[in-house]
């Protein structure tokens, strides 16, 4: 029997215990590491005012997360955008906003619209360039189209060629991207229509219900269209879903595109393509990471918490927090959480590369 010398022994015990410490010293190592992270007591979610549909779903997200992570997160209200950019951007006095892809396009590259400019935008640009900008989660589309009276006989966008239509938009802006988009997806410009000035759209549709105008953009959901279809029964015109027909329309607004709006809300009585801008919680890259991704984590793990709040906040699930149309790049805690989930797509890699490189 063959005898192995003591200090053989010694030498494999002794590098046996070293690596036990080793690995002991990096797993007590990665739990500090962990239980040291600090996050703040406070986030600042920054919506419109009570009564906005924006308010109603950051407060229901708001609650969400307060309840479920170690910070309380406040919805605070703002006149809109122009209010909350400086504020999250560079004040550091904002920690969130829901914006949509379209004017997140807008504030990533400091541009209107895409070249060449689609005559009847204002020349004047709607926010400076802000590249520190980045996507959380997305989010659900909010639907919108051009609303006729049924009686009209009209089913498509093209169908409003010589009519009149709501334009001007002195009391809401973003109502003119959304009108060139439907126009342009629809093969029409707005010379090939009779523009009707308007403030705001519920007058807008009022007017469409009593047959001042023919046709006005407005987003599905709306009272006013629940009223007008009660009266005198409207509908939402088709878009075209030709791909050449979105990309005509992202000339006004990009990462836009037509989508199908199920039957069974009023001014929908089939199932009609209409267009579809999604949204999303953007934060600034000042945010740490595991800040980040801590939110983002409790949103996917506690989201069924917050769909009984709003009806738009049932459509908020795991399932849409990634959209390869997304305009500007994801928030670094973002990356790593959805890496880790396993739903980051080389689509949305390449996605995010070119939109870090345009940046």
């Amino acid at each position: 029997m063959t005898k192995i010398p003591m200090m053989k022994i010694w030498r494999v015990g002794s590098m046996i215990l070293i690596l036990f410490l080793l690995i002991a010293c990096f797993t007590a190592g990665s739990a500090v590491a962990q239980s040291d992270l600090k996050y703040p007591k406070v986030l600042r979610f920054t919506a419109l005012s009570p009564g906005s549909l924006l308010h109603a779903l950051i407060s229901g997200l708001s609650k969400v997360a307060s309840d479920n992570s170690p910070m309380t997160v406040l919805a605070i209200p703002t006149a809109g955008t122009p209010t909350w950019l400086p504020m999250v951007s560079r004040q550091g006095t904002a920690d969130m906003a829901i914006e949509n892809f379209s004017a997140m396009w807008q504030l990533y590259t400091g541009k209107i619209a895409p070249e060449p400019i689609p005559k009847g935008f204002p020349e004047r640009k709607p926010y400076p360039k802000t590249s520190n900008l980045r996507t959380l989660i997305c989010g659900p589309a909010l639907k919108a189209g051009m609303l006729v009276r049924k009686d009209t006989g009209m089913k498509y966008v093209a169908d409003l060629k010589g009519k009149k239509i709501a334009w001007g938009w002195t009391a809401f802006p973003a109502n003119t991207a959304i009108t060139l988009s439907a126009l342009l997806n629809g093969g029409l410009t707005i010379d090939d229509c009779k523009l009707m000035p308007v403030t705001e759209v519920v007058s807008a549709v009022r007017a469409v219900q009593e047959g001042r105008i023919d046709s006005t953009v407005c987003a599905v959901g709306m009272g006013a269209i629940a009223e007008a279809d009660a009266l005198v029964g409207v509908r939402f015109l088709h878009q075209s879903m030709d791909p050449d027909r979105v990309a005509a329309g992202q000339q006004a607004m990009p990462g836009c595109y037509t989508a199908i709006q199920p039957k069974g809300v009023p001014g929908v009585a089939e199932d009609t393509p209409l267009w579809a801008a999604p949204l999303a919680i953007v934060a600034a890259t000042r945010m740490p990471e595991h800040v980040a991704y801590k939110l983002i984590e409790t949103w996917w793990n506690h989201y069924q918490e917050y769909q009984t709040i709003h009806p738009v906040l049932r459509q908020w699930t795991p399932e849409v927090f990634t959209n390869v149309h997304v305009t500007l790049p994801f928030h670094e805690g973002s990356v790593r959480f959805f890496k880790e989930k396993g739903v980051w797509t080389p689509e949305l890699e390449k996605k995010q590369q070119e939109l870090l490189k345009a940046g």
